[in-house]
């Protein structure tokens, strides 16, 4: 089933020490099935997080990650400048009706790169509202 959700996502990616913030509000969808598919377009390209009970795939562009819940996983990441290796450990993941929390760290071969902060709020989205 699939269901057009007003989607507010934040992500906090924390790097010895600084700290940026993105954030989007889009139109996205939600499809509950085996895997849930949550996606969206913004004016950087489509993000979309699938999840079960053990993974977690997350899509920003042509670049993914993947992250299971019980061990690190190594990944193949495409950056702008090229291909490099990264493991992810899923340190949080929740999801509710109407949210999607998930905390990561992000290591290459020399350690930890970052540590990133993921929250997803959707609602329905509301066409018209009666008086």
């Amino acid at each position: 089933m699939n269901q057009t959700k007003q989607i507010h996502y934040k992500a906090i990616f924390k790097q010895d020490g600084d700290q940026q913030t993105v954030e989007y509000k889009a139109k996205g969808y939600i499809c509950y099935g085996q895997k849930t598919n949550l996606y969206f377009q913004t004016s950087q390209g489509k993000i979309q997080i699938s999840y079960d009970d053990k993974e977690v795939h997350l899509k920003n562009g042509d670049s993914l990650l993947r992250f299971h819940k019980e061990k690190m996983v190594w990944n193949q990441y495409q950056l702008p400048y090229g291909m490099v290796e990264l493991k992810t450990e899923l340190m949080k993941f929740q999801s509710g009706d109407d949210v999607l929390k998930m905390k990561y760290a992000l290591y290459d071969h020399q350690g930890l790169i970052s540590t990133v902060y993921i929250m997803v709020t959707f609602k329905d989205e509301i066409i018209g509202e009666d008086a």
